[in-house]
């Protein structure tokens, strides 16, 4: 794992630490914790950033990794040992085949902050695998950024699975969801607004792909668009955890539907389903309720996607826009 780390780009330390029957519980999460603390107070000599610092853990690892999170200990500025002055909290998880049965006690806090998770594991490791299902629902709960893949098949142990057609993907999984997440760019994540038209009229149904043009490690951001009705239709909104880095991005927009229909957001529907719930609808509610649905076009609008990858079809370079934190975009493409 640490050598596919380095090919990608990024700093790794392996952790040799305590184990049972010599040792205890208490003795690997210090060792894990202390070697948290070491990295970051010694980030400046080996050129990396204290706070994408994050954690992987196979199996018994990935146990020690959940529960040192779980007890993390915080900086302590005036401590008189240089390393407490760093907390041992990673900054994301990474969980393979392994996790830790979270108690019902834990203080709910403490859950809740835990931080960014990716957990792989497979539906045939049985012995893991609930556990990890487990963590993952408690960390839903919370609230917390977490991404989760099992698979059907495959025993324990499988590390990359090389050569496995379905379960080898879950790598490029992760190094995704790195991206994704801003971790492989000091560079802090900025929230995205704007509006996308397609000749000149809000993108119905579809999604917009920014990728970056300037900075290979930069998150990619995907924003999809759904209008019924509701808002200004084509506007979007990122939230900065979702969202790009300052810089140029190369932008997609792709078509998906010229019309979009949807029971839950569409404001017809929303009415009288309301009226539905509050016990108000009436007969003639009902009959408008049935023509209107009767009446609805669900013919196809369009078959597979539409792409638009410049400004206009002839233009000899790719659509880029620069983007700049608290500005917001307008994103046009045109079809002729």
């Amino acid at each position: 794992m640490a050598q596919w780390l380095k090919d990608h780009g990024i700093t790794a330390f392996l952790l040799r630490y305590r184990l049972r029957p010599l040792y205890t519980r208490n003795d690997w999460i210090k060792d894990g914790q202390r070697a948290m603390q070491y990295i970051r107070a010694h980030a400046g000599e080996y050129k990396i950033s204290t706070d994408r610092v994050g954690a992987v853990g196979f199996s018994a690892g990935a146990t020690l990794i959940a529960d040192m999170t779980l007890n993390a200990t915080t900086s302590q500025t005036n401590a008189t040992d240089p390393l407490e002055r760093f907390g041992s909290k990673p900054d994301f998880l990474i969980l393979a085949y392994g996790s830790m049965r979270i108690p019902a006690s834990a203080d709910s806090i403490a859950v809740a902050s835990f931080p960014p998770t990716f957990m792989y594991g497979t539906a045939e490791d049985r012995s893991s695998n609930g556990g990890m299902q487990e963590m993952f629902n408690r960390l839903y709960r919370a609230n917390v950024p977490v991404e989760a893949h099992f698979f059907q098949n495959g025993i324990h142990g499988t590390g990359f699975a090389l050569g496995d057609p379905v379960l080898g993907q879950w790598t490029n999984l992760l190094h995704n969801w790195l991206a994704v997440g801003g971790f492989l760019t000091s560079k802090p994540q900025v929230a995205l607004s704007g509006v996308v038209k397609l000749d000149a009229s809000p993108l119905v149904k579809g999604m917009i792909i920014f990728t970056p043009a300037d900075n290979r490690n930069a998150p990619p951001v995907i924003v999809y668009i759904n209008n019924t009705g509701t808002g200004e239709l084509g506007r979007f909104l990122v939230p900065k955890d979702q969202g790009p880095v300052e810089g140029k991005y190369k932008v997609e927009v792709r078509q998906d539907a010229t019309r979009w229909v949807s029971n839950s957001r569409e404001p017809f529907m929303i009415s009288m389903m309301d009226k539905q719930n509050k016990g108000t609808l009436t007969n003639a509610d009902r009959k408008e309720w049935g023509d209107y649905i009767r009446n609805r076009d669900l013919s196809p609008s369009i078959y597979n996607q539409r792409i638009y990858s410049r400004k206009h079809p002839n233009d000899q370079q790719d659509y880029v826009v620069d983007i700049k934190e608290g500005k917001e975009v307008l994103i046009e493409v045109f079809s002729e």
